[in-house]
């Protein structure tokens, strides 16, 4: 039971607490106000410095750098003709000929055989004609005879049977006449017809001789086919059989292609299709230069391919090879300048003023801008590579930035320490 001294001692502790705490909070209240206060300080930003040229629009031929291979539209893979064994080898990879060189050389003995056969048949159907040309004039001089013992036998027909009316004759007699003359009868109508088949015989028997005769020349070319030419000047690219080798008729033996004749193959870019198709319908000449083992190759564009590859973006670029040059390898690949058509309102620029591959920044007010640009191609200043770029929405002397930012935004701001 709470009596009210008790009551009395719990207010007084009460109030004790809460003005002790009313303290506490007055002394923490009087030292934060009275505490030293720091000065603020003044942000600013940051200015980056930046070197610039001014924007100066030309009419400039630009320089497209492709990546090609080298190729030969004349190139051969001379097979051989007959199954027959590789008796010789003259050249190797990598050999240099002439037209007309000998490369390889099979066994020509069974060629030979064949040919003597071929030259067998071809003989004993000379023969045959000749025999029936003999046996028609033999027939011809035959009927005429024949002829004559027909009308032999006619009368003797006539004079058995005038005896067989005077009753001197018998039947037999008349019909054993008769029969003589039946039988001269039959003679004359077999020669006849053998006369009148000798045109279907003798024409049967020439066209067996040009067969014949066609059979001998593709023997003769065979036999010919045994040793393999190179059919133009070139380079052996690669020799697939050795002596003492069997091959069957179409087996790939060398493989030649002409130094002549070589040319590029190189892909062009979708974006510069349409200035390089309206350059060539016109009739432009457009050049290019490569570097090969410190030699400059000159080329010209020949023509753009009329099919495009299984996962290719753009079209094949055809280059031929105008200057001189024996060191061409077959395969080989080539870096190359394209001479482009020229074009206008063109801008030079470095390649650190490019941001990625269409965008630039000029300087406005000591703040970045950024543009979206137009790669047009390459082009090479004193000696160093830079860029042509095409853009509506630069203006002459612009100023645009040629330092390469790492964080560079539009409305960053910058400094220009050098143009």
């Amino acid at each position: 039971m709470t009596t009210p001294a008790s009551l009395t001692r719990t207010l007084l502790t009460l109030l004790v607490a809460i003005t002790i705490l009313a303290a506490a909070v007055f002394a923490f209240y009087g030292l934060y106000t009275s505490r030293p206060q720091a000065a603020d300080r003044k942000i600013t930003e940051k200015i980056w410095k930046v070197t610039s040229i001014p924007a100066q629009f030309q009419n400039l031929s630009p320089n497209l750098t492709l990546y090609g291979r080298l190729e030969s539209p004349r190139s051969s893979e001379l097979t051989a003709a007959i199954t027959a064994f590789v008796e010789s080898r003259m050249v190797d990879e990598g050999f240099r000929v002439k037209k007309g060189d000998p490369l390889l050389k099979l066994d020509p003995r069974d060629a030979k055989l064949l040919v003597m056969q071929r030259e067998a048949e071809l003989e004993d159907i000379e023969a045959q004609l000749q025999a029936e040309i003999t046996r028609y004039q033999s027939d011809l001089k035959a009927l005429a005879i024949e002829k004559e013992l027909l009308k032999i036998a006619a009368r003797s027909v006539e004079r058995f049977k005038e005896l067989k009316g005077r009753n001197v004759g018998t039947d037999t007699q008349v019909d054993d006449a008769r029969r003589s003359y039946q039988q001269q009868a039959l003679n004359i109508n077999t020669r006849q017809m053998n006369i009148n088949d000798h045109g279907n015989r003798l024409a049967q028997l020439e066209a067996k001789r040009d067969r014949l005769q066609a059979q001998l020349q593709t023997a003769l070319l065979d036999l010919e086919r045994t040793t393999i030419i190179a059919p133009f000047d070139g380079r052996i690219a690669e020799v697939s059989v050795a002596p003492g080798d069997r091959v069957r008729s179409g087996d790939p033996l060398v493989r030649i292609y002409n130094t002549e004749s070589m040319e590029v193959r190189a892909q062009i870019p979708s974006r510069f299709l349409a200035d390089i198709r309206q350059a060539l319908n016109q009739g432009e000449s457009l050049t290019a230069t490569a570097d090969l083992d410190g030699q400059q190759i000159d080329m010209q564009l020949d023509r753009l391919s009329a099919e495009v590859g299984s996962g290719r973006a753009g079209i094949d670029a055809l280059l031929q090879i105008t200057s001189v040059s024996r060191q061409l390898e077959l395969g080989r690949a080539v870096e190359i300048d394209l001479q482009l058509p020229r074009q206008g309102n063109l801008l030079v620029l470095p390649p650190q003023s490019l941001y990625g591959t269409d965008r630039i920044y000029i300087v406005k007010e000591g703040r970045l801008q950024g543009q979206l640009v137009q790669r047009r191609g390459e082009i090479t200043v004193a000696g160093r590579p830079h860029i042509l770029i095409a853009s509506d929405a630069v203006k002459d002397g612009d100023q645009i930035v040629t330092t390469q930012l790492p964080n560079a935004i539009t409305g960053l701001k910058v400094d220009v320490t050098d143009s």
